[in-house]
C-alpha cells in the first residue's frame, strides 16, 4: 500500500482539485471524505464518550500486576539512562 498526502481544495461548486505528494501526475483511484472541521459533537455525545472513556480506565486499573518491575527495568535502562 502506497500512503500519499494530498491537499485537496473544495470550490464553491462542489468541485474537488489539489496536489498529491509521491505520485505520478495523472487520474488516481482514491477516496475522500469530508468532514466539516467545524462540526462538534453534541454534548449528549461528549458525555456518553467520557463514560466509556471511564469505564476502560476503570477496567483497565481492575487488572492484575503480573510483573512488578518499573517500566525501565522491563525496558531495561540502567542507573544512567542506557539500554542494558
Amino acid at each position: 500500500m502506497i500512503v500519499v498526502k494530498a491537499r485537496i481544495n473544495i470550490g464553491a461548486d462542489g468541485s474537488l482539485s489539489g496536489r498529491v505528494a509521491g505520485l505520478p501526475p495523472g487520474e488516481h483511484e482514491a477516496e475522500i471524505s469530508v468532514m466539516d472541521a467545524l462540526e462538534r459533537p453534541a454534548e449528549s455525545d461528549a458525555n456518553a464518550l467520557l463514560v466509556r472513556i471511564c469505564a476502560i480506565q476503570d477496567e483497565i486499573a481492575r487488572l492484575p500486576v503480573l510483573d512488578c518491575r518499573s517500566p525501565d527495568e522491563i525496558i531495561g535502562y540502567n542507573d544512567v539512562g542506557h539500554l542494558d
